[in-house]
C-alpha cells in the first residue's frame, strides 16, 4: 500500500506550516531542520506519481516507497508531539494558577525541557534520514514530468456476445430499448453505471445486438471501447472508421477529421456506445456533441462506467444502476460455466458445495463465470471446498481483483486510504456517513481545502467520490444519516490493498506484522493472558484499535492497560459494547487519541484523566445508561468535535459542554434523568447537528438554542414532557442556517416556534411526527424557497396548511384525521 504516500506527504506538508508546530519548533530551536524537511519533501512529491507507477515493475523502487512511507508515519508522530505541547502550552496560559498548580507547573516545567531536547533531537534523526530516503532516489531516475495517471492492464471491448451467454438481463435490455425508440430532436445519452464485472458491457452488447436496433438505426452503429485518457482525435477517428470503414484517417490532423466527421453524420440517426468510460469531462463531451451537431433526430448514446460523474457530465437523460443478478440466474450461469451441458445433475454433491461459492460472488456475474470456468473439469470435492473457503484475492490465477483493482488504481491518492480503512470492518458491515467520516477525520486521512471547508464536509465530498465511482450501495437515505455497504468483492479488494496496514483479526492466534497500523481485534472472552501477550510482540505503530465487547476479566483488562501502555501513538480506541465498569486512568497517557467510542457499554465513571485528552476529537458516550455524570471538566476537550452522550445526571453542568467551543456534532440521547440542558449553549457557535432523542423529563429547552447560527439539523425526538422555546425570528442573532428539522413524538407541542423562520430560506427538508396538540402551520412556511421534502404523520389535531404548501416537491400527508377531512 506504498500508494498511500502521496497522500501522507501532502498531510505532512500541511503540518509543517502549521501555527501550532511553528510555535513550538522555535521554542526547541530546530526552525532550520522543518524548514530543510518542507523543502526536501517538496521535490520528493514532484517524482511520486512516477515513484507509484514504477513500483508495480521495479522492486527496489517498491522497496524505496516503503521507506518513504514509513519515514511518513515517524514523521507524522513526531510533529502531533509538536503540536500535543504547543496545545498544552496554550491550555496552560489560560488557566488561574494556584500555588499547588504553580509547584506543580515547577515540575513540568523541567520536564518540557528534557522533552524538547528529545524533540530537537528526534527531528534532526528525522531529517538525516530523509536525506538519505532522498538521496536515493536519484538512483531510479524518477522524473517530475509524470502527470498523475496510472498504467493499468485493461480490456479492450467488442461488441458481440452470443445471445446463449446472457443470462438474467431481459429485463434491463427491453427497457433500453424501449428508450431507444423514442425520437428526440438532440442526441441523448443512457448511462449504465456500476461496479466492474456486474455486465454493463453485456447487456449493452445485447442491446447492440438486437434486430430491431439494426434495423431502426440503420446499421449506423459505432461501438467505441474507450481509452483510460479521453483524447477527442482519437474518438472522432474511431467514429469515422466505424462508420465508413475508412483506414487511412490516422495521419489526418484535428481539423480534417472535425470536417470528415461532421459530414459523416449529418442527417444520420445513429446509435453510439461508448463502452467502459473512466475519464469524461463536461468540456470534453460538449466539444464532441458540437461535431455531432447535425446528426437527425433520435440519434443515441449508451454509456457503461463505473463512475456516475461521468453520467453526470454527459447529461445522461436515463440512469440505470445495474444491480446483482438474483440467487437463481447466478446459479444457473455459474452451472453453465463450471460444467458441460446437463452435467451438473451427475455432481449432485458438488451442486451442493457450488451454491456456498455463488453465494459468495453477491450476484456478480464476472465472478461467477470466472469461479465457474476455474473449476471446469475439477470433479473432487476437496477442489470445490477450496475455491468456497479462499479468499478471492488470494486466488492469483483469477482476473476478479485485477478487474476491480484498475478502479483502485485510477483513484485519487487522497480517497486511497479512505477506502482501504473500510477493511478493518466486518464483511457485509453496514456503515453510516458520520461514523465512517469522524474515523477518516480521526486519522488524518482528511486534507483540509484552502478555502477553510470544514472536515466533515470535505469527507462528505471524499464519500461522494467512491459512492460515485461504485464502491459502495446505499442501503437506505435517512438524511442525514447515510447508510451503506460494500459488495463482498469490493470488500475483498480492500482487504487486498490494505493488507500490510490493516488486519481484521479472526483469532487471536494470528500474527500481527510491525508495519500494521490499524487492527480489529476478535472477542475476548476465555483467551488466556499469554496468548494475548504474542499479539503485541512485533507491533508498536498502531494508530486504530476496534474490539467490541470487551469484558472485564483478568484477560481483558491486560489487554486494555497493554494496549494503552504499548501504542502511545493511537488515534482511535472503538471499544464499543463494552462491559467494564470503569476506564484506566492511563487512557490520559493517550495524548494523540482522536477517537474514543464506549457507545452502548457498561461504564459507570469517566476517570480525570480522560478530560486531558486534549486532540480529542470524538468522544462516543451514547447508550451509556450506567454513566453517573458528564464532569464539566469536558471544557478541557478544546478540539473535541462530536459528542454523543448518555448519562443519569438531571442537570449538565454549566461551563461545561457550552466551552467545548469546537463542537460540530451533539447528540444527547437516553437521558432519563435530564430535566434541563446547559444555559451557555449559545456558545457552541461552531455546532452543526444537534440531535435531543428519548429524554422524556426534559421540559424546557435553554434561550440560546435560537441563536445557533450554524446549526444545519435539528433533531428532537421522544422528549414527552418538553416544551419549545418561544421567541420571534426577527430576533437579533437568530438560527439561520438549518437545513433540516424533525420533530417527532412531542406530546406538549402546540406550534412551531417564530424563532424557526429565520432558516426559511435554507430548510430542505421538514418532518414532524406524532404530536398530538399540534393544529397549525406557520404561515411562513410557504416562503420556505429551499424546501424539497415534508412529511406530516400522526397529527390528529391539524386542521389545515398554509396556501402553496401542496406545491412542495415531495410532500407526504398521512393519519392526520381534521386534515383530510
Amino acid at each position: 500500500m506504498t500508494e498511500f504516500v502521496s497522500s501522507i506527504l501532502g498531510t505532512l506538508v500541511e503540518k509543517l506550516t502549521s501555527s501550532a508546530v511553528e510555535e513550538i519548533q522555535l521554542v526547541c530551536g530546530v526552525k532550520d531542520d522543518r524548514e530543510k524537511l518542507k523543502n526536501t519533501l517538496e521535490m520528493i512529491q514532484k517524482v511520486l506519481i512516477d515513484a507509484e507507477q514504477k513500483q508495480k515493475k521495479e522492486e527496489a523502487v517498491r522497496l524505496w516507497l516503503l521507506r518513504l512511507k514509513n519515514w511518513c508515519y515517524d514523521t507524522e508522530d513526531a510533529l502531533d508531539e509538536f503540536e500535543a505541547r504547543a496545545l498544552w502550552r496554550r491550555v496552560r496560559s489560560t488557566e488561574h494558577l494556584t500555588l499547588k498548580r504553580k509547584v506543580c507547573y515547577l515540575y513540568s516545567w523541567i520536564s518540557e525541557m528534557i522533552l524538547q531536547f528529545k524533540m530537537a533531537h528526534n527531528m534532526k534523526e528525522l531529517r538525516k534520514s530523509l536525506d538519505g530516503i532522498d538521496k536515493d532516489k536519484t538512483q531510479f531516475n524518477l522524473s517530475a514530468d509524470i502527470l498523475e495517471r496510472t498504467i493499468v492492464p485493461r480490456r479492450k471491448t467488442h461488441s458481440f456476445v452470443p445471445t446463449s451467454n446472457v443470462i438474467g438481463r431481459n429485463k434491463e435490455k427491453e427497457s433500453i430499448i424501449e428508450w431507444l425508440r423514442s425520437d428526440a430532436e438532440a442526441i441523448e445519452v443512457f448511462s449504465i453505471i456500476g461496479m466492474g464485472g456486474a455486465g454493463k458491457t453485456t447487456l449493452t452488447k445485447l442491446v447492440y445486438n438486437d434486430e430491431w436496433v439494426n434495423e431502426h438505426f440503420k446499421n449506423n452503429q459505432v461501438w467505441l471501447s474507450m481509452p483510460l485518457e479521453f483524447k477527442i482525435e482519437n474518438i472522432i477517428r474511431g467514429i469515422i472508421k466505424s462508420l465508413s470503414g475508412e483506414a487511412n484517417v490516422d495521419n489526418y490532423n484535428l481539423d480534417m477529421l472535425q470536417e470528415r466527421l461532421r459530414n459523416l453524420v449529418k442527417n444520420r440517426r445513429c446509435l453510439f456506445v461508448m463502452d467502459d468510460v473512466w475519464a469524461m469531462s463536461r468540456n470534453d463531451w460538449l466539444e464532441l456533441t458540437d461535431l455531432l451537431g447535425g446528426l437527425s433526430k433520435g440519434s443515441k448514446v449508451i454509456l457503461t462506467s463505473r463512475d456516475q460523474a461521468i453520467a453526470k457530465n454527459m447529461g445522461t437523460v436515463r440512469l440505470l444502476h445495474l444491480v446483482n443478478l438474483s440467487s437463481e440466474d447466478s446459479l444457473t450461469l455459474f452451472v453453465k460455466y463450471a460444467f458441460d451441458q446437463g452435467q451438473e445433475k451427475n455432481h449432485l454433491d458438488l451442486m451442493k458445495i457450488g451454491k456456498e461459492i455463488v453465494k459468495k460472488c453477491g450476484g456478480n456475474p464476472m465472478a461467477l463465470r470466472a469461479l465457474g470456468c476455474l473449476l471446469y473439469s475439477k470433479n473432487n470435492q476437496r477442489d470445490w471446498a477450496h475455491i468456497r473457503d479462499s479468499e478471492t484475492w488470494q486466488l492469483p490465477s483469477l482476473e476478479i481483483l485485477p478487474s476491480l483493482r484498475i478502479s483502485y488504481d485510477l483513484m485519487p491518492s487522497y480517497l486511497k486510504r479512505c477506502f482501504a480503512y473500510c477493511s478493518i470492518f466486518p464483511k457485509n458491515h453496514e456503515f453510516d456517513n458520520i461514523e465512517l467520516i469522524e474515523l477518516w477525520i480521526s486519522n488524518g486521512f482528511i486534507q483540509s481545502s484552502r478555502n477553510n471547508q470544514e472536515l466533515e464536509e470535505i469527507g462528505r465530498q471524499y464519500l461522494e467520490e467512491l459512492l460515485s465511482r461504485s464502491f459502495f450501495n446505499v442501503v437506505r437515505d435517512n438524511y442525514p444519516i447515510l447508510y451503506f455497504e460494500m459488495h463482498d468483492l469490493i470488500y475483498e479488494l480492500a482487504i487486498s490493498v490494505a493488507q500490510t496496514e490493516s488486519s481484521n483479526m479472526k483469532v487471536w492466534t494470528q500474527d500481527i506484522s510491525p508495519t500494521i497500523r490499524h487492527v480489529s481485534f476478535p472477542a475476548l472472552s476465555g483467551v488466556p493472558k499469554d496468548e494475548l501477550s504474542g499479539c503485541f510482540n512485533k507491533p508498536s505503530r498502531i494508530r486504530t484499535i476496534k474490539c467490541q465487547k470487551l469484558g472485564s476479566s483478568d484477560s481483558e483488562e491486560f489487554f486494555l492497560e497493554t494496549c494503552i501502555l504499548r501504542f502511545k501513538h493511537l488515534r482511535v480506541l472503538w471499544l464499543e459494547d463494552s462491559s467494564f465498569d470503569l476506564l484506566p486512568s492511563s487512557i490520559g497517557d493517550l495524548k494523540h487519541l482522536r477517537y474514543l467510542n464506549l457507545s452502548f457499554g457498561t461504564i459507570k465513571k469517566l476517570p480525570k484523566s480522560v478530560y486531558e485528552l486534549r486532540n480529542l476529537q470524538i468522544l462516543d458516550l451514547a447508550r451509556c445508561e450506567n454513566l453517573a455524570e458528564l464532569s464539566a471538566d469536558i471544557k478541557n476537550m478544546i478540539n473535541l468535535r462530536s459528542l454523543y452522550i448518555t448519562t443519569k445526571q438531571k442537570h449538565f453542568p454549566e461551563s461545561g459542554i457550552g466551552r467545548v467551543t469546537s463542537l460540530r456534532r451533539l447528540f444527547i440521547v437516553g437521558c432519563e434523568n435530564l430535566e434541563a440542558l446547559f444555559n451557555d449553549i449559545q456558545s457552541l457557535t461552531s455546532l452543526r447537528m444537534l440531535r435531543i432523542m428519548e429524554c422524556p423529563k426534559l421540559a424546557s429547552l435553554p434561550q440560546g438554542i435560537k441563536n445557533l447560527k450554524a446549526l444545519e439539523d435539528l433533531y428532537i425526538c421522544y422528549c414527552e414532557s418538553l416544551r419549545l422555546p418561544e421567541g420571534d425570528s426577527n430576533e437579533p442573532g437568530s438560527m439561520s442556517s438549518l437545513q433540516s428539522l424533525v420533530l417527532w413524538r412531542l406530546p406538549e407541542l402546540v406550534s412551531l416556534p417564530g424563532w424557526l423562520e429565520g432558516s426559511a430560506s435554507t430548510l430542505r427538508t421538514i418532518a414532524i411526527f406524532d404530536c398530538p396538540q399540534l393544529s397549525a402551520l406557520p404561515e411562513w412556511l410557504q416562503n420556505c424557497s429551499s424546501l424539497t421534502k415534508l412529511e406530516l404523520r400522526w397529527l390528529p389535531e391539524l386542521s389545515s396548511l398554509p396556501d402553496g404548501i401542496r406545491l412542495i416537491p415531495t410532500l407526504k400527508i398521512s393519519e392526520c384525521e381534521k386534515l383530510s377531512s
